[in-house]
């Protein structure tokens, strides 16, 4: 069994595509290497970035190729549990495919170690609204630094999808946006998207599955522009954590194709 569109887009899908409503300061020098990860790659440049939001200083990681170019941006915003060596892993290699791309560590003003309870609990309590203000701030950091293009995109997993996808709702800074396995607003909610989104749902995932029908047809009703792909025998986390139970490498892998293919498309 392949992973496919839904049945809904086999035969809209290049129609929607080409048409309809468009669905601080950097601090010098390369970021400290982490345990367990590889060397520094010497075609990128990877730097610490902050930012400030009232008296808290978040921190993210910004890696791009070596050079001066100007490329597209690309603010990647992990899952509940901050940064990890496989999103930062997953940072250097959009980076390599040609976007300047900028990490958000929001766990960092609260001091706990990485990708543990204590640094899930500390992102979970930011509160709503101001992780979405933090997660702005991050994105205009990004669009404002002098090798971005100007355009940029953002890509989220699961808990990060979810904030991924009110960029596309709002339509702020964001040209294009990638959601992976995240829960979605309602059908009606949704359908109010003002940029192009791209969904990878996990066929076995039950917060998604029931709804992500509903969801397709509400916004080719709507005219909006995105793609949604149903990647089979998966379930949520699939390109998230490749030591996890759930991890589906060859699927994760089909996934970033199709989203680095999709932000070129719209962010140039």
């Amino acid at each position: 069994m392949t992973d496919r569109l839904p049945l809904s887009l086999l035969s809209r899908r290049r129609v929607l595509a080409l048409g309809g409503g468009l669905v601080s300061a950097i601090a010098a020098g390369g970021a400290r290497a982490q345990e367990g990860e590889p060397p520094p790659d010497p075609r990128l440049t990877q730097e610490t970035v902050t930012f400030q939001m009232r008296r808290q200083v978040f921190k993210g990681l910004m890696v791009r190729l070596r050079g001066t170019v100007k490329r597209p941006g690309l603010l990647l915003i992990p899952d509940g549990r901050g940064p990890t060596p496989h999103f930062r892993a997953v940072a250097r290699r959009f980076a390599l495919d040609g976007f300047l791309v900028l990490l958000p560590d929001l766990a960092a003003p609260a001091n706990v170690p990485e990708n543990s309870e204590e640094a899930e609990n500390a992102i979970a309590h930011i509160g709503v609204a101001d992780t979405q203000l933090a997660l702005d701030l991050a994105a205009e950091l990004l669009v404002k630094h002098p090798e971005c293009n100007g355009s940029i995109g953002a890509l989220g997993f699961s808990w990060g999808g979810s904030y991924a996808l009110q960029f596309a709702l709002t339509g702020a800074r964001v040209k294009a946006v990638v959601s992976y396995y995240a829960v979605p607003p309602s059908a009606e909610r949704i359908a109010e998207i003002k940029v192009p989104v791209a969904f990878h749902w996990s066929e076995n995932d039950p917060r998604t599955a029931p709804v992500a029908e509903a969801i397709e047809k509400r916004l080719i009703g709507a005219g909006k522009t995105f793609e949604a792909w149903v990647y089979p025998d998966t379930a949520s986390g699939f390109a998230s954590d490749p030591s996890g139970r759930r991890s589906n490498k060859a699927m994760a892998d089909r996934a970033f194709d199709r989203s680095t293919v999709f932000l070129k498309r719209w962010l140039g």
